[in-house]
């Protein structure tokens, strides 16, 4: 118990600064539209443009409208709060294995980094499995509860994808700690 808080007690500047950044970039994103979520909305556009071979035009104020799939990647889609649950995550679960107070400056940024790929790869994920998932709901003719399905969907991807990062991560950091250091 007494080592648990030991390690809350030297990490806690870093908690509150990568706490703050979280809450600057939620309000942030509550002010923003489609043009300012672009650089997550335009690198998820080019893989689901690129899996189901279609096209799509940006259209201002909305998003990435695909003809071919008739979907429009807009600001909801952009997976922002993917991308910030899965930076929180990161980063807190690094500075718990972080000895030196420069790495663990360096792994807010590196964490937010690393949260923005992870959450590229794991928005265009959901877009594509959202629409095959509807595309397996109209074979069986069931009727089209879009929202329902897309939520459904897009839930249990993003949660599936952070309980893997999470693992993934928590056993990297065990294995590149040195064996004689303990955690921070």
């Amino acid at each position: 118990m007494e080592r648990k808080k030991t390690t809350v007690n030297k990490n806690i500047l870093f908690y509150i600064i990568a706490f703050a950044i979280f809450i600057l970039l939620k309000f942030s994103y509550t002010q923003a539209d489609a043009e300012r979520v672009l650089f997550l909305l335009k690198p998820t556009d080019r893989i689901v443009r690129l899996i189901t071979n279609s096209s799509s035009v940006f259209i201002p104020g909305s998003g990435f409208f695909n003809e071919k799939l008739n979907i429009v990647i807009e600001k909801s889609c952009s997976g922002f709060n993917f991308w910030m649950l899965c930076f929180l995550m990161l980063t807190f679960s690094a500075l718990k294995f972080m000895s030196s107070n420069i790495k663990k400056a360096i792994a807010i940024p590196v964490g937010l980094f690393v949260a923005y790929l992870l959450t590229v790869f794991s928005n265009a994920s959901r877009i594509i499995l959202s629409m095959m998932g509807q595309n397996i709901a109209d074979n069986f003719m069931i009727p089209r509860p879009h929202l329902i399905l897309h939520s459904a969907i897009g839930t249990f991807i993003y949660l599936f994808f952070l309980i893997i990062f999470y693992l993934l991560f928590n056993h990297l950091f065990n294995k590149l700690k040195p064996i004689n250091e303990k955690p921070a």
